[in-house]
């Protein structure tokens, strides 16, 4: 998400321990796999499938949720410079998949925000049955009415700054967790089944599914594992700490959901083995009905609610960062940021709009069947990636090809066998989005290389800035070198041991101190010589660059280099010389300025690396003729370094 602007809630995580890291995405991650299906359907799901095909999907469902959220840790370690979806998938993989992967990813947090808010609704409605209270017609109406105030409701919380927000998160689980103990201790002591009640679907768009098929009850459970993408999301500040607090949140939610399979199916082998206590089991459904049905319903609707906000804001910035790439200029209205937040209110207004028609089609058992194909495609089209990343590169910490390979193919096919209608749908845009984005970049690829440069301006010049702002909590340091070493062509062996310290990983700059005095020749010279330096070093494979200056003495362009060279963080922090041969033999001055310029890296207070090379030095500047004669002139060694 974008971090342009430093709040004081950024601020926070600097100050705070690693556990602060580490709990926000374990929250962030945790919450909306607990928040609807445990509580809404679970009981249902156990009595309709049975036991040993619960215990079977459930298993199913963690093991494609923890494949694809290692695969997202390691995009997040790789690229933890990058923050934002969008920003994550450009940096690790080529643009057309990541702009199409990230508009099937739109998709799928559009579809789960419409299928927090209905499942909220039906809680409320639950309420209201409770009490015999009708809006409508107690039915889908009433659904559509009660999704459509909490869609405004979780609009007006994504554009209101929270400075509490984590708190409330953390308020929210903690009830979360206390109407989880409550669900399973009922089940576990017998005293009452506790059931959502479901909403009627006589006025839904589309017929809810026979729910005894068994796509029908997985996709009513896979909402449960919807946390393996959720780390690619979250900010800079928290991606370090990602991978523990997503694997221990997925570890969580599949012990929970484990320990209620094994609970409801001991209850309901009990309930079917001892049916003869009419009195205790009415009054124990009695305390069910009060101490848990209106509380944990109440819990349902607060989760869902937080569940909604965090993915319509994921999905807000996703389309923001989706309009501000290149290749969507039709869509650059919807980039415009407000306050110094950046806040997507354009983007906001216009899928939430999305949003609640999508609530309108009916009830969780309908929605919930989108939600799973759309998320089954999305991590099928991940792994798939990841596996053929993998191939081009065995070194990074990704899951085994194979492993990644299997899940890509068993999520494909569960998507088609829940419905394949969905799945082509998906696929087909997917498809459709790539094949423009492809076809884009190569009309531009095919441009002249006037227009390519201009391409290339803007994105290096962003990430000069966001290198500028990277909090020092995150700096590393890199050797950045500024070699004074004249003409490269006349000491290539100073040159070449400079770049085996970089190795093109870091900066490396030549300084190039012309003995003149500025003037509109030396100029041009200067402009000659620098073009010269950088051909040289391309030529010689050195990853560096070239910077002339001219000046009469040799200390002062030294300080000048040290003071001017480099721009933002790419400065020089090493200063690198060689050692001077013959220095008994030297005048006074010369001595004195070479002295005077180790005494200014000292007071730049930056690192000094004085060379030696036994007795001959670096200077190959003798061996240079023209016409037989030595070359001492630098416009004549600049030629001779063109001819070169």
């Amino acid at each position: 998400m974008p971090s342009s602007t430093a709040s004081s809630e950024d601020c926070t995580p600097e100050v705070s321990t690693a556990w602060m890291n580490w709990k926000d995405v374990f929250l962030q991650c945790v919450q909306p796999m607990l928040a609807v299906v445990l509580l809404l359907r679970f009981s249902s799901i156990v009595d309709e499938a049975g036991f040993p095909t619960t215990l079977m999907m459930v298993f199913f469902t963690f093991l494609i949720t923890f494949v694809t959220g290692w695969s997202s840790c390691t995009v997040v370690s790789r690229k933890s410079s990058e923050v934002g979806f969008v920003k994550t998938m450009l940096a690790y993989s080529n643009t057309e998949f990541a702009l199409s992967f990230s508009i099937v990813y739109l998709i799928c947090l559009l579809t789960a925000t419409s299928t927090f808010l209905t499942s909220a609704a039906e809680a409320v409605l639950h309420i209201f049955s409770t009490f015999s209270l009708e809006l409508l017609d107690g039915a889908t109406h009433d659904l559509r009415l009660v999704s459509s105030v909490l869609s405004l409701i979780t609009l007006g919380l994504c554009l209101v700054r929270n400075r509490n927000a984590r708190y409330v998160r953390t308020f929210i689980f903690a009830l979360t967790c206390i109407a989880i103990a409550l669900h399973l201790s009922s089940v576990m002591f017998r005293y009452g089944e506790y059931k959502m009640h479901r909403v009627s679907d006589r006025n839904a768009m589309i017929p809810s599914p026979p729910s005894d098929e068994i796509n029908t009850v997985f996709s009513q459970l896979f909402p449960a594992g919807m946390c393996g993408l959720t780390i690619l999301n979250i900010g800079s500040k928290l991606q370090n700490s990602a991978p523990r607090g997503a694997f221990v949140a997925i570890t969580v939610s599949a012990g929970f959901y484990g320990a209620a399979t094994i609970l409801d199916y001991m209850e309901f082998f009990a309930r079917t083995s001892h049916s003869n206590s009419t009195q205790t089991t009415e009054y124990n459904e009695f305390l069910s009905y009060i101490y848990t049905t209106v509380p944990m319903a109440i819990v349902v609707t607060l989760a869902c609610v937080l569940s909604a906000v965090t993915t319509l804001k994921y999905c807000s910035v996703i389309l923001q960062s989706l309009s501000r790439s290149n290749q969507c200029r039709c869509f650059l209205w919807l980039a415009k940021g407000y306050s110094k937040r950046d806040i997507p209110i354009r983007c906001l207004f216009i899928l939430s709009t999305i949003q609640i028609l999508i609530s309108a089609i009916g009830s969780y058992d309908i929605l919930c069947i989108p939600f799973t194909v759309f998320y089954l495609f999305a991590y099928a089209l991940f792994n798939f990636y990841v596996f053929l990343v993998k191939l081009s590169d065995p070194e990074i910490p990704s899951p085994p090809t194979l492993v990644s390979l299997s899940i890509a193919a068993v999520c494909f096919l569960a998507s088609i066998y829940t419905n394949r209608h969905l799945a082509l749908f998906i696929a087909l845009i997917f498809g459709i989005s790539y094949c423009c984005l492809l076809y884009i970049l190569r009309r531009e690829s095919n441009d002249d290389g006037e227009e390519c440069a201009k391409s290339m301006y803007p994105t290096v010049l962003e990430q000069m800035h966001e290198l500028q702002q990277e909090p020092d909590s995150r700096r590393h340091y890199h050797p950045q070198i500024l070699l004074l070493s004249g003409s490269p062509a006349a000491r290539p062996g100073l040159v070449d041991f400079a770049h085996s310290i970089t190795r093109g990983k870091s900066l490396l700059i030549c300084g190039y101190i012309i003995p003149q005095d500025p003037c509109s020749r030396s100029y041009l010279l200067q402009l000659k010589i620098d073009k010269q330096i950088n051909d040289w070093l391309r030529a010689r494979e050195v990853n560096a660059f070239g910077a002339a200056i001219c000046c009469t003495k040799q200390a002062t362009g030294a300080n000048i280099l040290l003071q001017t060279a480099g721009l933002g963080r790419l400065r020089p922090n090493i200063l690198m010389v060689g050692f001077k041969t013959g220095w008994e033999k030297q005048s006074k001055e010369t001595i004195s300025e070479y002295f005077q310029m180790l005494s200014n890296a000292f007071d730049k207070q930056v690192g000094l690396i004085v060379f030696r090379n036994e007795i001959t030095g670096f200077d190959v500047t003798s061996s240079i003729r023209k016409n037989g004669a030595p070359i001492n002139d630098d416009e004549d060694l600049a030629e001779y370094v063109d001819r070169v």
